[in-house]
């Protein structure tokens, strides 16, 4: 893999910089640490970046736009020429858990792999709210920074969440989109026993937390073929940010003036989590789209969903992932790459 750093055409950065790496940390006052709670998290997170580019085995560029919320760091490969597919990631995610599918994308289209600001990667430190239209406002700058008229997207569980909200209030934008078991779709429930005391167990170090971690971990279900492995990647990354990373920040629920979560709009971001949009607010959702799940997803019966959703938002195409979970890039990547590009290709 190489990295070469470059700034979008039109973007706020003039002159290219290199890329920021474990070891270069930004100044004590940068407003960046905000979102973690030490510099040591802050490094151990950035560490974990780098070394996860690494496995991405393909051609990649690292390049900036500036949008209202700050600069936008997204990995870029394919060709210039090539369909742009934006790839959004979940809350607490970032552009390289996304490795397992861009060197199958880039085959086909432009990729730009997006690391959210106000979330952990190289984007600036400035969240979008969930409580209004922040996200599609977020990524109309961006396809403006990036002089593109409209794109594909993709983003998975919240980043799901993200692409369906672009296709409700932005549709010219829009191409096609692709949801990978998404958050906004139908009420989700959430096995609070086994997060409390697995996913989400602050008394143990990142180690151990990572080693927890395993498919029976996040889910009661049993699982079945690739699904019993767990993305090691994305379970290192989940216990990092349990240990390091300041969610409550992240998703805009932290009062600085009290120094406490405001737990009325602590609520009202759950609720985008785990309640579905309005009704009409999905029927009105009239781009072309794909629902995708793994057969044992975490938040929904996946099936049961599936029809709903076909039911609300009839041009949708459907796809249950056989022996993958909550998301299915994680578990099942090759065939669900292979059913995103069918899907994107098809005229």
């Amino acid at each position: 893999m190489k990295i070469e750093q470059k700034s979008a055409p039109g973007s706020a950065l003039d002159v290219a910089q290199p890329a920021s790496t474990s070891t270069d940390l930004p100044p004590v006052e940068d407003r960046r640490l905000w979102l973690y709670k030490s510099t040591q998290g802050y490094q151990e997170i950035m560490s974990w970046y780098d070394d996860a580019l690494k496995t991405i085995d393909c051609e990649l560029e690292s390049q900036f736009v500036k949008t209202r919320f700050g600069h936008t760091h997204m990995l870029v490969a394919g060709r210039e020429d090539a369909e742009p597919l934006i790839l959004i990631p979940g809350v607490a995610g970032c552009a390289p858990l996304w490795r397992r599918q861009i060197p199958a994308f880039a085959r086909h289209f432009r990729v730009y792999a997006l690391d959210i600001v106000g979330q952990p990667g190289r984007s600036d430190p400035n969240p979008p709210s969930f409580l209004n239209d922040d996200y599609v406002h977020w990524l109309t700058d961006v396809l403006d920074g990036l002089h593109i008229d409209r794109a594909h997207f993709a983003g998975t569980s919240v980043g799901g969440w993200v692409v369906l909200r672009m296709g409700i209030v932005a549709p010219e934008r829009v191409r096609k989109i692709v949801m990978l078991s998404p958050t906004g779709v139908s009420r989700a429930k959430l096995p609070v026993k086994i997060w409390l005391t697995k996913v989400l167990n602050k008394r143990k170090d990142a180690n151990a937390l990572e080693d927890d971690l395993t498919a029976k971990s996040v889910s009661s279900k049993s699982p079945g073929g690739s699904f019993g492995t767990f993305d090691r990647q994305l379970a290192r990354l989940m216990a990092l940010c349990t240990r390091h990373y300041r969610v409550d920040r992240s998703v805009g629920v932290y009062n600085e003036k009290t120094e406490k979560v405001e737990i009325g709009k602590g609520l009202r971001v759950l609720r985008k989590f785990f309640l579905s949009e309005p009704k009409s607010a999905l029927r009105s959702f009239r781009c072309p789209g794909m629902l995708i799940f793994g057969e044992h997803e975490v938040l929904y019966n996946p099936y049961k969903i599936v029809q709903r959703a076909e039911k609300l938002m009839p041009q949708l195409e459907t796809d249950v992932i056989d022996g993958a979970g909550h998301a299915a890039i994680y578990d099942k990547p090759e065939e669900v790459n292979q059913v995103v590009i069918d899907y994107l290709k098809a005229s």
